[in-house]
């Protein structure tokens, strides 16, 4: 008996991840995730507690997502360089595809809330999100320098925070819609520290 309800609530987390993610926190009324999950508000309420809630079990399934996504194309090449490479073409192919939603509810959030005085476990929280793909990098970063596929001299630390920093900047200029060229440009900048 309990098995329908908890497949509904993920159905319910799930679809509010992704009007969320499109509408930002401030845009997404109580009644907008009502009238798009087909849900009145009280078994919103009831499955949730409140609109926070509900954003914050959805942020954390975006988390999920896209910590899982990082972490396969990173083990995906042939070497750790090569998937972080892998990790940056699939980046750019989503960014591309344009049936897709745009940024990041990561990115986006931050920009969105974490700056409020008020909201700062929140703004704790991204941080701890971020710094967490930070290490994925860190950690591929000082695989490839075990290999010798990365320079001694080169800090493993210092390069994960710039590649997490390109991966949002690159969200963010997806955003205008630039071609793959561009991208592609932007892109090869962003990697050639990793040479030599």
């Amino acid at each position: 008996m309990a098995r329908p309800i908890e497949f509904d609530r993920e159905a319910a987390l799930e679809k509010s991840m992704r009007i969320f993610w499109r509408h930002g926190y401030a845009n997404t009324s109580i009644q907008r995730l009502g009238n798009q999950l087909a849900m009145h508000p009280g078994s919103l309420y009831g499955a949730f507690k409140n609109k926070r809630q509900l954003f914050m079990e959805a942020l954390e399934l975006y988390f999920e997502r896209s910590s899982q996504s990082l972490q396969e194309a990173l083990e995906s090449g042939n070497s750790p360089l090569q998937g972080i490479h892998r990790f940056f073409d699939q980046l750019l192919d989503q960014i591309e595809d344009r049936r897709s939603i745009k940024g990041c509810l990561m990115i986006n959030t931050a920009t969105e809330l974490a700056q409020e005085a008020e909201d700062e476990p929140l703004a704790r929280r991204l941080d701890e999100m971020f710094r967490s793909h930070e290490q994925r990098f860190q950690q591929a970063l000082v695989e490839a320098q075990a290999r010798g596929e990365l320079a001694k001299e080169k800090d493993p630390e210092a390069l994960a925070r710039y590649l997490l920093v390109g991966v949002r900047g690159l969200r963010v200029y997806g955003l205008t819609r630039p071609s793959r060229k561009a991208l592609e440009s932007v892109l090869e900048n962003l990697l050639s520290v990793l040479q030599g």
